[in-house]
């Protein structure tokens, strides 16, 4: 019996000297050893004396886990107040963003699906890809230019890459606010500015024609209309954030593939 009180009692100066946060728990171990000690007492059937100082002693200490019942629960109470309300408010924060991490995984996959979705445009009756650039008069200095600033623009990209950035040359051919020929349209300038970075910064001069960059441009001349009407193009993430601010507000988008976004007058 003097075992189990120094036990008790141990327990109850543990409980003194440990941090407020812990008491909650401590309180309810103190609370299940109560009574397993006393089921333990009664089931050894000591002597009356015994029995009242068991009694005596369970009641000191019914008294002991009251008080720490009471402190536990002023504790949680400021825990709940103070502490719980910021770990629970860096829950929610972390909850929204994954939340934010899931909808740019779901924006990004609708992207790609938009790309995946960019496909020749057939006539209806023949079932052949349409090419409304049969009308255009190609001259060899066109066609060089055309080669170069395919190459010099869209040289990292697959072939369908290189064919929507020559279709852009073609369809400002065909469209009255720019230039009449290809030459000329890779050379326009607006505002003093040129249309096509690499005419200026050297790398249209600079560049070396690939197979897979002339096989693009035969097909785009002859073959598929991937463009969707698509007259300007920019790499997002190399283009100055002026210019493309410029794009988002002043034209259409249409879709991006590869490291281009394609976008046509509103």
């Amino acid at each position: 019996m003097l075992t189990i009180q120094n036990l008790l009692k141990s327990v109850y100066c543990c409980i003194k000297n440990i941090s407020k946060k812990s008491y909650r728990n401590c309180a309810v171990l103190v609370s299940g050893f109560s009574v397993f000690a006393m089921i333990s007492l009664n089931a050894q059937g000591f002597g009356g004396a015994g029995k009242n100082r068991n009694v005596v002693e369970c009641s000191n200490m019914k008294g002991v886990d009251e008080e720490v019942q009471t402190e536990t629960t002023e504790d949680a109470e400021l825990f709940e107040n103070e502490e719980f309300a910021e770990a629970w408010k860096q829950a929610l924060d972390m909850k929204k963003d994954r939340k934010k991490e899931e909808k740019a995984q779901i924006e990004k996959r609708e992207v790609a699906a938009v790309c995946a979705s960019v496909e020749p445009v057939f006539n209806e009756v023949q079932q052949v890809p349409v090419n409304p650039y049969g009308d255009i008069v190609i001259s060899e200095e066109d066609y060089e230019a055309l080669l170069r600033i395919v190459q010099a623009e869209a040289g990292g990209e697959d072939e369908q890459g290189k064919i929507l950035v020559a279709e852009v040359i073609l369809n400002r051919v065909l469209e009255e606010d720019f230039a009449s020929t290809v030459y000329e349209v890779i050379f326009e300038r607006s505002g003093g500015s040129p249309q096509f970075a690499p005419t200026w910064d050297g790398r249209y001069y600079s560049v070396e024609v690939t197979q897979s960059t002339v096989d693009a441009v035969e097909k785009a001349l002859y073959g598929e209309d991937l463009s969707q009407g698509a007259l300007f193009f920019s790499a997002r993430r190399k283009a100055n954030p002026y210019d493309m601010a410029w794009f988002d507000q002043n034209l259409t988008w249409l879709f991006q593939y590869g490291g281009h976004e394609f976008y046509t007058l509103p």
